[in-house]
C-alpha cells in the first residue's frame, strides 16, 4: 500500500507519534548514555573469567581515526604503568574485516553488547568493572593519564572484597 506524500512528510516533521492506517508503529528506544554523554555499556553481567579480578580498559580504535592516533601514546604508557593491575583491550573497527574479528573477540570476552553499542565511536576508552560488566567511566579522545589512573583506581576499589 503506497503512503501518500503528505502523510510521509507529516511523519517526518511532527515529533509525536502519528498512526497511519494499515501500518504498525514501532517504538524506538534511544541508547542509554553515561554522564559524559557516551553510550553506556549494556551489559547483563560479569565478563569472561579470564578478565576477572582487575579493571578492564577497552579502547575502540580505528587506523583512520586521528584522535585514536593522538591517544595511543597515552594508552601505551598507561598500559606499562598499570601492567598487572589492569587488563587492556583494543577493539579495531577500522574496516569490515577488523570489525568482524573484534566482534568475535568481544563476544568471547563478554563485551559483545559494549562493542555493538560503541563501535561507531572510535577513540572511546572505557574502564569496566569485570564483575558487573558495567562501564565505570568512559573517555573520548582523552590524553589525561591522571583521569584514566583515577578511574582504574576507583574500579580496583570496587573489586576489593
Amino acid at each position: 500500500m503506497p503512503i501518500p506524500l503528505t502523510a510521509l512528510l507529516l511523519t517526518l516533521a511532527v515529533p509525536q507519534p502519528i498512526s497511519l492506517a494499515g501500518f504498525v508503529q514501532a517504538a524506538i528506544t534511544p541508547p542509554s548514555r553515561d554522564a559524559n554523554g557516551w553510550v553506556a555499556q549494556k551489559q547483563a553481567g560479569a565478563l569472561a573469567p579470564s578478565l576477572q579480578g582487575k579493571p578492564v580498559v577497552v579502547d575502540i580504535y580505528a587506523d583512520w581515526c586521528s584522535k585514536c592516533q593522538t591517544i595511543a601514546p597515552t594508552l601505551r604508557s598507561l598500559q606499562q604503568k598499570k601492567a598487572g593491575k589492569a587488563t587492556f583491550l583494543k577493539f579495531d573497527v577500522s574496516n569490515a574485516s577488523a570489525l568482524k574479528q573484534s566482534r568475535e573477540r568481544a563476544r568471547a570476552l563478554g563485551l559483545g553488547a559494549f562493542l555493538e553499542a560503541n563501535r561507531s565511536e572510535p577513540s572511546l576508552v572505557a574502564v569496566i568493572n569485570p564483575a558487573t560488566g558495567a562501564a565505570v567511566q568512559t573517555f573520548r579522545a582523552s590524553t589525561d593519564d591522571g583521569a584514566y589512573s583515577a578511574a582504574i583506581k576507583k574500579t580496583q576499589a570496587m573489586l576489593k572484597p
